[in-house]
This record gives C-alpha cells, sequence and structure tokens, in this order.
C-alpha cells in the first residue's frame, strides 16, 4: 500500500498541474456565483456535506489504526479542518443556491482520494523525529490559517440576513486587504500541514490546495471588479499587499 499511496500523490501533483492550468485558461468551477441554472443540482448545504464528508470520515476510520502518536496527530489536523468543512460550514450556510451534480461527484472523488491517501500514511506510515521543530511549527502554522479561514468564512455567512439574496462586499479583518482570505487561510493550513508532516501526500495536497484555489481568488476578485465599481482598488486577490 506505501508505493500505492505515493504513486497516488504523484499523480495529485500532475492532476494540479492541469487544474492550475484549465483555471488560469478561464475555466470555472460551476458552483456558487457561477453557477449554471441549467445543470441539475441538490441544496448547497446538502452538496457540502456529501462532496467532503469522505474527507472526514476515512480518516477517521484511519485513526484507529494509527502506528505512532505523530500520524495520530496529523489525522486529527486534517479531521479539525474537515469537521468544519463536512459538519459545521454546510449547518450554518445560508445559501439558497444549488451544487451542480457533476461538481458534487467530482468533490467526493478527490475528497475520497485525498481523505484516503492523508489518512492512511499518517496512520500507517508516518514516523516520529526524535526532534518535534516540524510538527510544532507546522502545527501553529496549520491553526493560524485555520482561525483566518473560520474566521473569513463567518464574515462572509453574516454578509446576508435570514432570507437575502444577492451579493455584498465584504469588509473588516483581513477582507480589508485580499478578496480571498478564507482562501489564504486555506493555503496557510494545507502549507502548515506540509511542514508538520514533511510526507509526499502533504506536499502533493498543499500544492494541489494553491493551484486549485489560488487561481480562483483571481477570478472572484475580478468578480468583484466588474460587478461593485465602487470596490477598493488598494485591495489585493490573495496575500495582503503583494498579490
Amino acid at each position: 500500500m506505501r508505493d500505492l499511496i505515493l504513486n497516488l500523490s504523484w499523480l495529485m501533483i500532475i492532476i494540479a498541474f492541469f487544474v492550475f492550468l484549465s483555471l488560469k485558461l478561464g475555466l470555472t468551477a460551476g458552483y456558487g456565483r457561477y453557477t449554471n441554472s441549467d445543470h441539475w443540482g441538490l441544496p448547497a448545504s446538502i452538496a457540502w456535506f456529501v462532496q467532503e464528508a469522505p474527507s472526514f470520515f476515512i480518516p477517521l476510520y484511519f485513526m484507529f489504526l494509527a502506528t505512532s502518536p505523530c500520524g495520530a496527530f496529523l489525522n486529527l489536523l486534517f479531521l479539525a479542518h474537515y469537521f468544519n468543512r463536512a459538519i459545521v460550514y454546510p449547518y450554518r450556510l445560508r445559501s439558497n443556491t444549488t451544487s451542480p451534480l457533476y461538481i458534487m461527484l467530482s468533490a467526493v472523488v478527490f475528497c475520497a482520494y485525498n481523505g484516503f491517501i492523508q489518512g492512511a500514511w499518517n496512520s500507517l506510515y508516518q514516523e516520529c523525529d526524535d526532534s518535534k521543530f516540524f510538527y510544532i511549527l507546522g502545527a501553529q502554522i496549520f491553526l493560524i490559517g485555520m482561525y483566518i479561514n473560520w474566521r473569513a468564512d463567518a464574515i462572509l455567512r453574516n454578509l446576508r440576513a435570514p432570507g437575502e439574496t444577492g451579493y455584498k462586499i465584504p469588509n473588516g479583518f483581513l477582507y480589508d486587504y485580499i478578496t480571498c482570505p478564507n482562501y489564504f487561510g486555506e493555503i496557510v493550513e494545507w502549507i502548515g500541514y506540509a511542514i508538520a508532516a514533511r510526507s509526499l501526500p502533504a506536499v502533493a495536497f498543499a500544492i494541489f490546495t494553491i493551484a486549485n484555489i489560488g487561481p480562483r481568488a483571481f477570478s472572484h476578485h475580478q468578480w468583484y471588479k466588474e460587478k461593485f465599481p465602487e470596490y477598493p482598488k488598494e485591495r489585493k486577490a490573495l496575500i495582503p499587499l503583494f498579490l
């Protein structure tokens, strides 16, 4: 199984390259503000739970097979993110949109794929070092990213009153500096996770995350500028003060 996980990790890096290229060429994922109403779908809250659940339940299963405390610790970080993404986030979601079925199914496949390689590697093959420096450093970066992601999501969620539709310009926190602090926080999370783990599966997922949501931040940034003439010109897309 070790070789299978490593091969799947290399495959994820290759897929990340093509995802990045597709998004840079103008392809947008058809959910949220880019949803095509011609496609049949499920309510966004249900779709989010279904598609993210494999990344929670598969590593949860492997937690019970952990052969080292360091592997269990990494799985705990991974599970903390996906407990929020699969359970808490859909429960709090106020969106009235639907998620196309093909988007949900493709996300289910990816989350099962990634949940397997992260959970299995951490539990079965992750070894503990004599020094815990990288585990501590990576976990701290991960938790900072998680806080940014959660707080940014909360600001977006509270932009609309119950039953209200339409889009508004978010303000406050890192939204005063960048358009997508939720994406920035998630990228910080998985870079921290990769630093803590220093494994090919963790690095592959960090690369995929950057390739997948990095270009989307720039698409969102352009969308806001086109939709709202008053959108703050000094606001960057993804990285405060820089990008």
